[in-house]
């Protein structure tokens, strides 16, 4: 049976990606290894910086404002370099970008430790958050060349790999502090990250797309066409701005900065237990996310989408019933986490879903852009509103943020299966 032209010309553009009878599984599994682990330690490394920012304020004298705008930094650094990696990845292999990322994020986190003031801190950051940028759009998409069959299920693996990172970063940084001061802890803590971006280079991996586009000028012209193709793609840019109206589930942002307050101010806890119910909820978001991704591989991925903004919205609302400590606040931080963190797995798994492989690259590169850029934002609003009117307002609005999300959501023209819709029909 000949092969439809159309059928072709997809198989054709995956040519230049692994496949799943071409590559072992002993490979799939190094490659879904390595990523991971480098993601762990890009999250703990993230998420040290909030016990050891207070040790540091007593030996460099800057207040909590200055702590917001390193946070920012850091923030606007890696994730407003994330658009540029659809470029990149058309003149280098994508476990290179990786490889060089990890090693300037590891290079600039232990280079923090020899700064002696905020302005050497700050720029300390912004080059860590720089090479933080190539995990999440490089990471997803290097994965999802590999697995596109199961392309839910490592999405929401890497994503929780992040998690388990913050979930760790406390421990980690607390202990360390035990035996030694905040800067052996920022030399000890860069040196996973440069030790796994060498292993990327050991990934033989070859630049999308590079024997169909020869020159550079070519390649620079076709990154910024696919850039418009990617932004007139209804499903990329709605998907996008789902992620990114949403106010929590990035990994990072206003539950960090906020949660402990919260539970301290609103439940009379002391910090030590308010510590205790903030893993809860980061032990859900580890967990939670990858029963949701299986079920989204399996059923309708547009109809789970729309039940975790709904149930995060609801379960947004009913922190601010709780009074105390009961097993009630207990299932709710439980499902609060599964929840929300849930979001951003499913809202990948369809960008995946929207283009050829040959574009996956710019349209991760968009997404993470689009959706993760307004996180900074979303922390100082609800900083604002938490000092003008208390954590009700604050609540309130950002659960009307999973509202807007659901209406997003039918404005998309996916399908909502769990399937690849470039997956050949005829073999």
């Amino acid at each position: 049976m000949e092969e439809p032209k159309e059928t072709a010309a997809r198989s054709s553009i995956k040519g230049h990606m692994p496949e799943d009878k071409t590559i072992s599984t002993r490979r799939r599994n190094l490659v879904l290894g390595i990523v991971n682990l480098s993601h762990v330690f890009n999250h703990m490394q993230s998420n040290m910086v909030s016990i050891l920012y207070p040790v540091m304020m007593q030996k460099l004298g800057f207040g909590y404002f200055a702590i917001g705008v390193l946070q920012t930094i850091y923030q606007l650094s890696a994730m407003g370099f994330q658009v540029a990696y659809g470029v990149l990845a058309r003149f280098l292999p994508r476990a290179v970008l990786l490889g060089i990322g990890s090693i300037i994020c590891g290079t600039f986190y232990a280079a923090t430790g020899f700064a002696q003031n905020f302005a050497q801190i700050g720029v300390m950051r912004g080059l860590s958050g720089v090479g933080s940028s190539a995990q999440h759009p490089v990471g997803s998409a290097i994965l999802v060349s590999y697995f596109q069959k199961a392309r839910g299920r490592v999405l929401t693996l890497h994503h929780s790999a992040g998690n388990l990172g913050a979930f760790i970063a406390p421990v980690v940084a607390g202990a360390l502090l035990l035996f030694t001061d905040w800067r052996t802890v920022f030399y000890v803590a860069g040196i996973p990250s440069i030790l796994i971006g060498l292993c990327y280079f050991f990934l033989r991996e070859t630049v999308v797309a590079a024997d169909e586009i020869k020159s550079k000028k070519a390649r620079i012209q076709a990154s910024f066409h696919d850039y418009l193709v990617c932004l007139k793609n209804r499903n990329v840019l709605m998907i996008s701005l789902i992620q990114m109206v949403g106010a929590a589930g990035r990994g990072t942002g206003i539950n960090v900065a906020f949660l402990t307050a919260f539970f301290i101010v609103r439940l009379g806890v002391n910090v030590t237990t308010a510590a205790g119910l903030l893993m809860v909820y980061q032990l859900s978001g580890l967990l939670g996310p990858l029963f949701i991704g299986w079920l989204s591989d399996r059923f309708n991925r547009k109809a789970v989408l729309q039940l975790t903004l709904l149930g995060s919205t609801f379960a947004t609302l009913s922190l601010l019933t709780h009074q105390g400590i009961t097993p009630w606040l207990l299932l709710n931080l439980v499902l609060y986490g599964c929840l929300i963190q849930s979001r951003g797995t499913l809202t990948q798994s369809v960008v995946s879903e929207a283009v050829p492989s040959d574009q996956m690259d710019i349209a991760f590169s968009v997404y993470f852009f689009i959706g993760f850029i307004s996180g900074p934002a979303w922390t100082f609003l609800v900083g604002w509103l938490i000092d003008a009117s208390g954590f009700s307002l604050a609540f309130q609005v950002v659960s009307v943020s999973y509202i807007v999300g659901m209406l997003l959501v039918f404005l998309t023209a996916w399908r909502g299966g769990g399937v690849d819709p470039f997956k050949e029909t005829a073999r």
